[in-house]
């Protein structure tokens, strides 16, 4: 939406950027007017419609322009016969690069390590990071290098990137504050780990493993 402060109702433009038979989801903008969302829009048409009756999957990433719906790239799948979920998509501060959850690791820990997630739908998934060339979106078809942040069984899922300093990362606090002040624990430590939040958000350095 054009205008977005005028509403839907108020005079702000409405510009449909995809359409077609396939779940589109997980969109976000880039600072460099790129649009990334996660679809099924690849699906083969003989793919069954479930899997073990859930959702199949067939999710792969892609980019489109904001102001050009006609030109949309596939950056990142999860492979021509497999059938999973490469989803939500983030882009970095600077939209040189994104974020995303996929399942391309499938079950990867030993499963005397970790508790089994008998409730869980699927072993989904981990966290990948890979750049692109925000300048030239036909560049960033099918991305072949990625980087794995998490390495587990567990769920992770909705990855964003930071703003806080990497140094310090209660500098965002310590900005609004005439003294130095440290958030009790759980609070963002600097080599990673729960966040202040407290729910079981976890902060992670950039780096890959």
């Amino acid at each position: 939406m054009e205008n977005a402060q005028s509403g839907e109702y108020g005079g702000g433009e409405i510009t449909r950027l995809t359409n077609g038979p396939w779940t589109d989801t997980h969109c976000q903008w880039s600072p460099r007017r790129l649009i990334v969302f996660s679809s099924t829009r690849d699906k083969p048409k003989g793919a069954p419609e479930k899997d073990n009756g859930l959702d199949p999957g067939y999710f792969a990433v892609f980019l489109v322009k904001a102001n050009d719906p006609s030109v949309v790239v596939r950056v990142m799948a999860s492979g021509s016969d497999v059938a999973g979920h490469v989803n939500h998509p983030f882009f970095s501060p600077d939209g040189k690069s994104i974020v995303v959850t996929a399942d391309l690791a499938a079950v990867s820990a030993d499963p005397v390590s970790l508790p089994l997630f008998l409730h869980s739908v699927r072993p989904y998934g981990d966290i990948f990071t890979f750049d692109i060339d925000p300048d030239n979106i036909n560049k960033n078809k099918n991305v072949k290098k990625f980087n794995r942040i998490t390495h587990s069984r567990y769920e992770n899922s909705t990855a964003t990137w930071t703003m806080f300093s990497t140094q310090d990362p209660n500098a965002a606090w310590n900005m609004l504050l005439n003294k130095a002040f440290t958030p009790s624990c759980p609070y963002a430590h600097r080599d990673g780990g729960e966040s202040w939040h407290m729910t079981g958000h976890l902060c992670i350095p950039k780096r890959c493993c």
